[in-house]
């Protein structure tokens, strides 16, 4: 087209302009002529205007500078008679090109709105100007408002064009993928993600899997990643691989009932209750093998198919197993983007023949299942040789972008020491030695933790984190001896101790986390070392006490004495997530449990802070701890509870706590752990026992040796156990002259002075029997199994680990001293309880122990229901045991401490009690059969009946049990 004298001439038509055109097409639609104003140079005030007005519809024909308004009726009467069927007025149809209503949206706190989504996920504001072509008005409800609504995505979804089915899901990808940050926590009044899945969008995914475009596929793949598989949870547990090697198990529990139904459940079903599961019903690994072996798609779906592959190997062992049974499918994958080389030039549009770290990733979660599973990867996948040729990869150099090259070296240090663990590939370790010597020296003399410009990278730091641990790995290896292993402690011990010196220093903490885990992998290593020495030969132990003891004491007294070693233990108080107010996320569902990296409102978990030191000091403690075994002490108890700032251990013990059960709060568990271990041969530290006794109910599987040796060395040792103090403070607290004397069918009838002797009688007689009562704690609580998988897991034991793949539950529940009551009463009302009085004992030594641990803690008043109702089960347990005197004593005891700061809030929800008052009901009945007048079984049964209690309770009694 050529431009002459402001005229755009018409190429099909020469010497005409496209104006002229435009008026003779208008002149033969309409029947009107015209006039010719081209030529003129007309201003605004002589622009002529015909307006044809009809119920404020209108239409405007421009020709050129004459403007025509014509109502959408009249021209519909002119073409009636032109064109077939035009004769029909649909008005409805014609009512998306009138004008929008203006209507002003009002908005409040108690009425919410419709949430509509940009195309990148995010919630547009009602009241937001949203530019015409963006692309985000249509014509359903609220037309007036830009953006698309979950339900109208799905519309989409269902549509038979393409484009329209890919729109909606890069939409709902965008959504998922911010959901999973905790944006839109507490925007919702429903779980965004349980909606999407009880409405089917699985199964509309796996079904957008099977279509022939390729775009389609591309799609449906990444949202598919998108809900499955956030990506902030795997990278937080990539930043914490390095504390602990271990993965958690990320199936779903489900009820027995369910369980047994699951066959005869629709895919649809299953996938509510079981959402991978479900998609292995659906044959997705069929289908992911098909897309990345016949369509080779570009990179973005290759790495959303090896998202879903991680997310699924999580699932459970059964799943790793389908994974590998796929026919080609893990060959596939190590054979494509794994090769055993490093490739001469990247290519930005295909992955295929080149390095992807996700792909070492997903090998490394499979083989954290079991040790078989390992051994398959590297003899069958060859996963060795290309292991080898990552580990020393220089991003600086490589043909690969330096994230990727960054990514894929850390990712093989993983990757082996998960294979180490296993004492697989040894001989590749002996091979490559000299090489990990090589980079150790370049660490021991080039790299510094002072947080200043001194030229090195984060990457160094990584590393070396990595290279040490697998050095530290190594050590468990049984196949290597003393002597083959001592070459390694000397240049890992410089480090250590240079690092510390370098630490201490420093004016304030980094803020890179990590220098902090390369400092950690280098204490981790030494305590690991003299682990080792200590199984070899004691006088190996004597001989480095000699000879590298004295440095390494002061290097670490240097520390612990330092300005920067209080800023960093307040850290911990500051960061603590126990002692947090933060709440547990509610964006995931049964079906698809995460590990909770980010919790409630989008915060993330404080252990996952770049500034956090929690690491690094659980590694000190713990390297103090390991040297009081070889009575070696690196710090005082008094030098490390200086630092440790008080009100962390006492709200510990108090207060109630945050994130008991999530994954991520393993790591502070363990920083308690090592703590008290460090402080456990001062037994005047009561304060210790106090966390220790909380502390047991906080750590999580595989540290059941933990917790046994918390009850050996802590909990149930003499030395925190004195008689005279614990009464002395007892005493103090339980002033036994308030309780009545209580008639019971025993003739137990005492005076307030023998009640006195009798109650400390007891503890007495229990705090002398403590070693039968921590051995009925241990033989009922841990099993001796787990105990000695824990201890070869904690100490590097590598030819006796078979899985490094754990659940995130605790190794015993908050109510652990309990459990002998509870077993008792569980078994009574199953009716497997046969003889009563063969439980006695250990009701007896269960209420001592609990008369005796309330002298070392406080309890909230929450803390003070949950007792009221476990104590309330003694009465169900049989219908005699507490008519025993031994009980009835501690009962008294027990009860008077739980009112002494006032009654129980039985309105409180209390774990383990589905309903307060189907409980007091039973006590109801309970009583109304077997009391015989126990004036203790009537104050359990009065207590509820206060004013300040739940109305229920009085109902129960005094209108529904009057005959009481």
């Amino acid at each position: 087209m050529d431009c002459e004298g402001g005229a755009v001439k018409s190429e099909t038509q020469p010497g005409k302009t496209d104006v002229e055109i435009t008026d003779k097409l208008v002149e033969e639609l309409t029947g009107t002529t015209i006039k010719d104003n081209h030529e003129d140079q007309l201003t605004s005030t002589n622009i002529t205007e015909q307006l044809i007005e009809k119920d404020d519809t209108k239409q405007l024909i421009s020709t050129g500078s004459t403007e025509q308004l014509i109502s959408t009726e009249k021209l519909v009467e002119q073409l009636s008679h032109k064109f077939p069927n035009m004769n029909r007025d649909e008005p409805e149809k014609r009512e998306w090109m009138s004008d929008l209503p203006q209507r002003e949206l009002v908005l409040n706190d108690s009425a919410g709105y419709s949430a509509r989504f940009g195309f990148e996920g995010e919630i547009l504001d009602p009241k937001a100007k949203v530019d015409v072509n963006s692309g985000l008005y249509h014509h359903g409800e609220e037309a007036d408002r830009a953006g698309y609504t979950l339900s109208e995505l799905f519309t989409l979804l269902r549509s038979s064009s393409a484009r329209q089915r890919v729109l909606a899901l890069n939409t709902i990808s965008a959504i998922m993928d911010k959901y999973w940050t905790g944006m839109y926590d507490n925007c919702f009044g429903v779980n965004l993600l349980e909606e999407l899945v009880q409405c089917g969008a699985i199964s509309i995914l796996r079904s957008c899997l099977d279509e022939k475009e390729e775009s389609l596929i591309c799609s449906a793949t990444e949202c598919l990643a998108n809900i499955i598989a956030p990506q902030g949870e795997e990278a937080a547990l990539d930043v914490t691989s390095v504390y602990s090697l271990e993965n958690p198990v990320l199936a779903p529990t489900l009820d027995p009932e369910v369980a047994e139904e699951e066959m005869e459940l629709k895919d649809h079903e299953l996938a509510q209750v079981d959402l991978i599961a479900g998609l292995l019903r659906m044959d997705i690994l069929p289908r992911l093998r098909y897309i990345l072996t016949v369509l080779k798609p570009d990179p973005g779906v290759v790495l959303a198919s090896l998202r879903i592959l991680i997310r699924m190997a999580r699932h459970s062992a059964q799943t790793c197993q389908h994974i590998l049974n796929c026919p080609g499918l893990m060959h596939l994958v190590t054979s494509q983007f794994l090769p055993a080389f490093i490739p001469q030039e990247y290519s930005k549009t295909s992955l295929y023949g080149l390095p992807v770290h996700l792909a070492c990733k997903l090998c490394r979660i499979i083989a954290s299942w079991h040790v078989k599973y390992a051994q398959a990867m590297v003899t069958e996948l060859k996963l060795e040789r290309s292991l080898m040729v990552y580990l020393t990869i220089d991003p600086s150099e490589a043909s690969i972008p330096p994230r990727e090259s960054v990514l894929l070296c850390i990712e093989a240090f993983r990757t082996w020491t998960v294979l180490l663990r296993y004492n697989l590939t040894l001989q590749t370790y002996s091979s490559i030695y000299p090489i990990l010597m090589r980079l150790l020296l370049y660490f021991v003399n080039n790299v510094d933790v002072t947080g200043g410009d001194t030229g090195k990278s984060e990457f160094d730091d990584d590393v070396g984190a990595w290279l040490i641990t697998v050095l530290s790995t190594v050590l468990g290896s049984p196949d290597l001896g003393l002597a083959e292993l001592s070459g390694l402690y000397a240049p890992v011990e410089t480090c250590a101790r240079k690092w510390l010196v370098q630490l201490s220093r420093l004016p304030e903490p980094l803020t890179n986390q990590s220098s902090y885990n390369l400092l950690a992998s280098a204490i981790t290593f030494l305590s690991i070392y003299i682990n080792k020495l200590k199984s070899f030969d004691e006088s190996k132990v004597d001989a480095w006490k000699q000879s590298n003891g004295a440095g390494l004491k002061e290097a670490v007294t240097s520390f612990a004495k330092s300005a920067i070693a209080k800023k960093l233990f307040s850290k911990v108080y500051d960061q603590s997530v126990y002692l947090s107010s933060v709440e547990k996320e509610h964006r995931s569902v049964n079906g698809l449990p995460i590990t909770g990296a980010v919790l409630n409102s989008g915060a993330v978990h404080p252990v996952l802070a770049p500034s956090s030191p929690m690491h690094l000091l659980t590694q000190i403690l713990r390297l103090n701890a390991t040297c009081i075994n070889i009575d070696f002490e690196l710090l005082p108890a008094d030098i490390i509870l200086q630092s440790v700032d008080n009100k962390y251990l006492q709200e510990l013990s108090t207060q109630k706590l945050s994130a008991i059960s999530n994954w991520y709060s393993r790591h502070e568990s363990r920083f308690l752990f090592w703590l008290v271990m460090c402080c456990r041969n001062d037994g005047t530290k009561t304060q210790i026992h106090s966390v220790a006794l909380r502390l047991c109910g906080l750590l999580q599987k595989p540290d059941d040796i933990l917790v046994k040796e918390l009850m050996e060395q802590v909990i149930f040792a003499p030395k925190f156990l004195r008689a005279e103090n614990l009464l002395a403070h007892f005493m103090g607290r339980i002033n036994v002259d308030d309780v009545l004397p209580l008639v019971s069918a025993t003739n137990l009838n005492p005076s307030s002075t023998n009640n006195h002797h009798s109650v400390v009688n007891v503890v007495e007689k229990s705090v002398k029997n403590i070693d039968s009562i921590k051995d009925m704690y241990l033989t009922k609580l841990l099993n001796e199994t787990h105990c000695r998988f824990s201890l070869a897991f904690h100490n590097a034991s590598n030819d006796q680990l078979k899985r490094q793949t754990f659940s995130g539950e605790s190794v015993l529940a908050q109510d652990w001293q309990y459990f002998p009551l509870l077993e008792t009463y569980n078994l009574e009302q199953s009716g497997k309880l046969k003889d009563t009085s063969q439980h006695l004992d250990a009701i007896v030594n269960c209420l001592s122990w609990l008369l005796i641990s309330n002298a070392t803690s406080s309890n909230t008043c929450g803390n003070r229901t949950a007792e009221f109702y476990r104590l309330a089960t003694v009465f169900l347990a049989g219908n005699d045991i507490f008519l025993n005197g031994d009980i009835h004593i501690l009962l008294v005891a027990l009860l008077n401490e739980i009112c002494r700061e006032g009654p129980p809030d039985l309105a409180a929800i209390v774990p383990g009690i589905t309903s307060g008052h189907d409980f007091y009901i039973q006590l109801l009945e309970q009583f109304q059969a077997v009391s015989y007048g126990d004036q203790l079984f009537a104050m359990f049964i009065c207590i509820p009946l206060g004013m300040s209690q739940p109305e229920g309770f009085r109902k129960s009694l005094w209108l529904e049990r009057q005959e009481l």
